[in-house]
């Protein structure tokens, strides 16, 4: 992460990199009904310990791989995130 001056980083990568993995819901069809799709307490149980991430980028300013490939690395806060989408999509299709 580029600093812009003291204590404040450039976080226009990391949220660039965030947008990328287009993390929100996406379903292939909408209902019949026309109605919203309720989350079962099964399928929001397999999302708990995935939204504590607050996205400060600290984890991905403290890994070293990031420091040195952060236009290929997406990072660890990231890689939680496509996890995350990954989980809730599977509840939802």
């Amino acid at each position: 992460m580029h600093v812009v001056k003291d204590l404040v980083p450039d976080m226009s990568n990391f949220y660039d990199q965030y947008k990328s993995i287009k993390p929100w819901l996406q379903r292939n069809e909408a209902n019949a009904d026309g109605k919203e799709t309720l989350q079962s307490i099964e399928d929001r149980r397999k999302l708990d310990g995935m939204y504590e991430c607050i996205l400060c980028a600290c984890c991905s300013a403290a890994c070293p791989s990031y420091w040195w490939n952060s236009e290929e690395y997406l990072g660890p806060a990231v890689l939680q995130q496509v996890t995350l989408h990954n989980v809730s999509h599977s509840a939802v299709s």
